[in-house]
């Protein structure tokens, strides 16, 4: 097992695939094969070297690899991850955690669009805010994500958890609109606010709001009751979650393990229009 330091020396002027930089893959690598490695980009490609500073840690417990500095021009980081620790200390771009499977993606700035896209296992954290399509599916996707914990603790965009089928997604700020569409099953907590048609085609699932919306969908009804256990189950887990979350994190969703099992909150059922049996849960 080895410890893998990536340090950014310039930001290049084009966007660069780092799907590549995974702990599996670069654990039981020297640093001049790690520099040799070819990244993606556009038409043509660089070398790892050309882009980073590497440096090895042989004498490592675990396999990880830890990206620093800006790497905002840097897509994909953790596609596919299925193990060990990968850390970015800074922001990244798109597609951070697309298709990740397990292991453990921490993002201590922000992330683009499509973060723990079609996501299947594993945690991911991002420290900031997040783009759209946040455990979403891709465009014409059919699923979104199925497995694993995604906690954006800043404001994520547009689609949030769209097509999601299983799976926890925590947000410690706003969500963009139509948050929890067409979900099939899973979890979505916001602290914040949801944009405009949240829960638009929502089939089943739980989405959690902790702050009043704006309105309530029309396509959602008032009801439900004797729920009291599963809230207490809830939010245990919620609690749990929380603090397995990266620390910057974990104090910006702080208001998800603090919720009060006693009180139970305003639930309603819907979307009507669709198949009716999910349900949407608003902390009074």
């Amino acid at each position: 097992m080895s410890a893998v330091t990536l340090r950014v020396k310039d930001a290049p002027g084009f966007r660069v695939q780092g799907a590549a930089l995974l702990p599996s893959a670069l654990a039981s690598l020297s640093e001049a094969a790690i520099a040799r490695v070819m990244l993606p980009a556009g038409n043509e490609a660089c070398a790892v070297g050309d882009l980073f500073d590497v440096s090895v840690d042989a004498s490592a417990s675990d396999a990880r690899v830890v990206l620093e500095g800006e790497a905002g021009w840097l897509d994909g980081v953790g596609s596919a991850l299925d193990a060990g620790r990968l850390r970015v200390a800074g922001s990244t771009g798109d597609y951070a955690g697309f298709r990740m499977m397990g292991g453990t993606l921490e993002i201590d700035g922000d992330a683009g669009h499509f973060t723990g896209c079609e996501m299947r296992g594993g945690r991911l954290t991002v420290a900031g805010d997040s783009g759209d399509f946040v455990a979403g599916a891709l465009p014409g996707g059919m699923e979104g994500m199925t497995g694993g914990t995604l906690i954006v603790a800043g404001d994520a965009g547009a689609r949030l958890g769209d097509r999601m089928r299983r799976g926890t997604v925590l947000v410690g700020g706003d969500a963009g609109d139509y948050a929890a569409s067409r979900i099939v099953a899973g979890t979505i907590g916001i602290a914040g606010r949801p944009g405009a048609h949240y829960g638009y085609g929502m089939r089943r699932g739980t989405l959690l709001l902790l702050q009043w919306p704006a309105r309530i969908p029309p396509t959602f009804t008032l009801g439900g009751r004797g729920f009291d256990v599963f809230w207490a189950l809830f939010t245990r887990a919620l609690a749990a979650e929380c603090g397995m979350a990266a620390s910057v994190a974990a104090k910006r969703v702080a208001r998800f393990a603090a919720l009060d099992a006693r009180r139970l909150p305003q639930r309603y059922a819907g979307d009507l229009a669709v198949d009716g049996r999910g349900e949407l849960l608003i902390v009074e």
